[in-house]
């Protein structure tokens, strides 16, 4: 049986310095109708990456719940480090009011709430352990699952999740193209006990920039069909703005819908990591 596992990282959830870098670009490409929008939607109010209504909206339609991982980002902006820009500016603060509430809401609805290690955390324990006991004092509870920012990893990651107590980890994916990264077809546990590694297979810009990549698409879902693999597919809520991010919703509904059609089993993150343990201990 094919298993798809929805979720959702979340980067960023206001616009910053991208005004300036979209208006350039789309002036570059003579897009003047972009232009325009960016030059509106700078004076706007409207807040075009605070897409939870919508993405609410089409999972509480087709009937699936998804994992949201949030970003409790800490890094200091430095001002002649383009880079460290994306990494600094627009970002949220993990207890601002309304970022709380939607949070709290998500939780208490039916959503996984996970930690999305921020981008100095993947080899930090004390940072990471921070971000994680901010996000569980915010929704009551323990977190079960994370995702580093940028996929982040290195060979002591896991080590640091497992010892502050996540039981999985969903950062093993593709950053180019996507599908299955090397050979890693299921879940696996690397050190052999209740810790999970579940494998992230799609993510929605590299899946929408691949080539004839609904092609590529069936080839992966029969695959993972065949083996009872598990669908992990990761769509920041900023994509679902259809006037920056064309075709990204719409491929997000469709794949959700193929995969009903072939009588997939949707589930959050943390409830096939249970699937996971408790069939191993019925083993």
């Amino acid at each position: 049986m094919l298993r798809v596992a929805l979720s959702h990282d979340v980067d960023r959830t206001r616009k910053h310095y991208q005004y300036i870098s979209y208006l350039a670009k789309s002036l570059i490409r003579k897009d003047f109708d972009n232009a325009k929008y960016q030059m509106q939607s700078f004076f706007s109010k409207d807040e075009p990456y605070w897409n939870f209504p919508e993405i609410i909206r089409i999972e509480e339609d087709l009937g699936v719940k998804s994992t949201f991982f949030f970003l409790d980002e800490s890094i200091p902006f430095r001002l002649f480090d383009k880079k460290n820009w994306q990494l600094s500016l627009g970002r949220y603060k993990i207890r601002e009011r309304k970022i709380t509430e939607i949070m709290q809401y998500l939780d208490k609805n039916g959503w996984e709430i996970g930690v999305h290690g921020s981008y100095l955390s993947f080899n930090n324990e004390n940072l990471l352990k921070k971000e994680k006991n901010n996000i569980e004092d915010i929704i009551g509870h323990n977190v079960t699952g994370t995702r580093q920012h940028y996929l982040n990893r290195d060979e002591n990651t896991w080590k640091i999740h497992r010892k502050i107590g996540f039981k999985y980890d969903s950062t093993w994916g593709l950053t180019k193209g996507f599908g299955i990264k090397e050979d890693k077809i299921l879940p696996f546990k690397p050190f052999d006990d209740d810790f999970v590694v579940i494998p992230l297979m799609i993510m929605d810009t590299p899946f929408i920039e691949t080539k004839n990549h609904w092609k590529q698409y069936k080839q992966l879902i029969e695959l993972l069909d065949k083996n009872n693999g598990i669908l992990v597919i990761n769509w920041h809520q900023r994509v679902f703005n259809e006037k920056e991010f064309p075709f990204y919703k719409d491929a997000y509904v469709r794949i959700i819908e193929d995969c009903k059609s072939r009588n997939a089993k949707f589930a959050t993150l943390s409830e096939f990591y249970l699937e996971i343990t408790e069939n191993e201990d019925n083993n």
